[in-house]
């Protein structure tokens, strides 16, 4: 590779990962903190590549942004396969609901899911409309449009896209009379002739929480890599919660009631098999709306709903023991006996439509408008079961209890409560769908200890059996003394004691320390105080301020901000928590990062604040225990915007003197790269 630096980290690193994934089955885990600069996306690629290729096993690669995907695909993996030249060949995965569907387009283009003669004339115009939009989609389609929703230049409300798109259970696959020219199975094609694939957290974590081999390869047969890998316990949080919503629930009750009217005369062929599933499901269904109706009444006239329900309460938790959920407790249980079945049953339809597909005792016209149907309502009460499993699972002494909260949404233009559910820790959902099961995984990013130990990473991952062997924090390549400073300027006031104070001193310091001619990223952790600060500066500063939030998104005002630089012209950024980690702007594109204050997590949400009982219940100091390494790894990934590469230099300034006054600002200070240290 022409622009190629070998560094003693980075074959550190590639050596480490190629030693670690030649471990005793499950026992193949590599995890490593490596710093901007090491080259991790060639370490790790160098690390994997043989283990992979003489194993016959898919390399997925995961990442948390659109724009690490891009690099891999577009500079990285090309780059690799020509200096290499090992056969590679590598696609990027997207779930079916990125990609149109052209049997539902046809369906809604030619107007035939608008058979109801009782619409109401809003209702008919919007059908109208999404009538006239669908027949233009088609068009582009023809013409140049590849059915990728990322790739589509123009805007898809979302409602639509939902009619447009499909899952697999609602897709006939190769029975289709659209399979030649479905956009998803041609990437589908390219995907098993790949054995790179480059997708990203929330799909790998998605098919993993459907048993896998969805869309992705089974893990068994499948070596990760997750990259960007500190995002990864909150979003497999995100994916292990579940939630139990009344609107959805009764509008899929009802798409299964008019499904099921339908299915004698489209399974006629099954006729024989189907009498009993019939008589249950006619019982079954009724039975929920029932059930549901009793579940609204029951939270509806309690104190805590109706405080939700008015707006005065946001997210509450519901306790295990609390009289609500031992009231719950019975319809729950009878509305998952009734969900087991009709998840049963509908499983068995789509089985027997697609079967009639291949034998052509089902014409493709009528699979191809239920299946969808049918789809909806098997994920729907699959989802279901999965929710109940959380909610009626029992709070028992020693083990994290699951966490049970309210919300009141907008769903379908009506507004509902909602019931929540989900594991205070993503670690066994991890363990048990991923590292019990794939081929090896190797997880990276810059930043993935805190407090200088990967110890909370470990257990929010679930890779507690994972002895020190398996985890590695290389060295910065990169000579911080001589390459940037810290500076922390005298400030009067600290942000916990007078925020008042303290944000109006940032903006008077701002216009001490920022040069109008450099490239300066400044960052805040909060929208009030960012608003706050660029009203008093405005006038000072000029047009020279990009604020997020304003009329640029992000990204056009990261392009905006190099255009200006390139330009020879001075540019700031005021940016929030997107701006503080993922930027990437080497050189003279950032050469001043500014801290307004140490980013020290929010704990709202109720899994959050159900951890931090449970720590303090546990003996344990949340502060100590969840915090400190929280804010650790934030300041970390926040100071390295500043050096990019090795040849970049600079400086970083903390508007937040707690580094200096308190004990565990200290600590944090110490936890920081060796960056020259200014005190004015």
């Amino acid at each position: 590779m022409s622009d190629f630096k070998a560094r003693p980290q980075q074959t550190q690193m590639s050596v480490f990962i190629a030693e670690r994934l030649k471990q005793a089955t499950h026992q193949r885990m590599a995890v490593v903190e490596a710093p901007t600069g090491v080259g991790k996306t060639l370490a790790y690629l160098a690390g994997v590549i043989d283990i992979a290729l003489e194993h016959k096993k898919t390399l997925v690669i995961s990442t948390a942004t659109v724009n690490l995907q891009q690099q891999l695909l577009q500079k990285d993996l090309p780059q690799f396969r020509d200096a290499t030249e090992l056969p590679l060949r590598f696609v990027q995965a997207k779930g079916r609901r990125r990609y149109m569907c052209p049997s539902k387009l046809a369906t809604v283009r030619l107007g035939k899911s608008q058979q109801e003669l009782s619409l109401d004339p809003d209702t008919k115009y919007q059908q109208a409309k999404q009538q006239k939009k669908a027949e233009q989609l088609y068009q582009e389609w023809q013409e140049k449009w590849d059915g990728d929703r990322d790739n589509y230049s123009g805007s898809i409300a979302p409602e639509l896209w939902h009619h447009i798109s499909t899952d697999s259970e609602g897709c006939a696959g190769k029975n289709c009379s659209q399979y030649l020219a479905c956009p998803y199975y041609l990437v589908r094609k390219d995907m098993l002739a790949a054995n790179v694939i480059v997708a990203n957290h929330d799909l790998v974590l998605s098919d993993a929480d459907l048993g896998g081999g969805l869309v992705l390869p089974n893990p068994e047969e499948v070596l990760f890599v997750f990259d960007e890998a500190h995002n990864l316990p909150q979003k497999a949080l995100d994916h292990a919660a579940k939630a139990l919503n009344f609107v959805q629930l009764a509008q899929t009750t009802e798409t299964a009631d008019s499904v099921l009217k339908k299915i004698p005369k489209a399974l006629a062929f099954r006729q024989h098999d189907f009498g009993y599933m019939l008589s249950e499901l006619r019982r079954d269904l009724p039975a929920v709306i029932t059930i549901l109706q009793q579940m609204k009444t029951l939270l509806e006239s309690d104190d805590l709903a109706k405080e939700v329900i008015a707006g005065r309460l946001k997210d509450p938790r519901i306790y295990w023991q609390s009289p609500l959920v031992s009231a719950l407790a019975l319809p729950c249980q009878n509305l998952l006996q009734r969900a087991n079945a009709i998840y049963k049953h509908y499983v068995v339809f789509a089985k027997w439509l697609k079967d009639g597909l291949e034998t052509k005792e089902v014409p493709n016209a009528v699979a191809e408008a239920l299946l969808p149907q049918v789809g909806t309502v098997q994920n729907i009460f699959g989802y279901l079961i999965d929710f109940m499993g959380l909610f009626l699972d029992e709070d028992v002494e020693g083990r994290p209890p699951n966490v049970r909260w309210l919300s009141y949404e907008k769903f379908a233009k009506e507004n509902t409560l909602v019931v929540h559910a989900g594991p205070m820790t993503a670690a066994y959902f991890l363990e048990k769908s991923l590292w019990n099961r794939a081929y090896g995984a190797v997880l990276t990013s810059a930043t993935l200890r805190g407090m200088g130990l990967f110890s909370r990473f470990r257990t929010d991952c679930g890779l507690r059996r994972f002895g020190e062997s398996h985890f590695l924090a290389v060295q910065s390549p990169f000579d911080y003394q001589e390459q940037a400073t810290l500076s922390l300027p005298n400030m009067t006031s600290l942000p916990n004691e007078n925020n008042d104070l303290w944000q109006q001193e940032v903006a008077e310091k701002l216009v001490g320390v920022i040069n109008n001619d450099e490239a300066t990223l400044v960052l805040f952790t909060s929208k009030r105080v960012m608003d706050f600060v660029y009203q008093q500066l405005k006038a000072h500063f000029g047009e020279l301020i990009l604020l997020q939030g304003d009329s640029l998104s992000p990204k056009n005002m990261v392009l905006e901000h190099i255009r200006r630089i390139e330009q020879g012209e001075g540019s700031i950024i005021f940016g929030m928590d997107r701006f503080a980690e993922g930027v990437d702007l080497p050189g003279d594109l950032c050469s001043h990062v500014v801290i307004t204050k140490l980013p020290f997590p929010v704990f709202t949400r109720p899994i959050e604040q159900a951890k931090q009982e449970w720590v303090l219940r546990s003996g344990g100091q949340p502060f100590i225990a969840l915090s400190l390494p929280a804010v650790s790894m934030k300041l970390i990934q926040a100071c390295g915007r500043l050096l990019r590469k090795e040849t970049d230099s600079g400086r970083i300034t903390i508007l937040d003197r707690r580094l200096l006054t308190k004990g565990y600002g200290k600590q944090l200070l110490a936890h920081l790269p060796n960056y020259r240290l200014i005190e004015n």
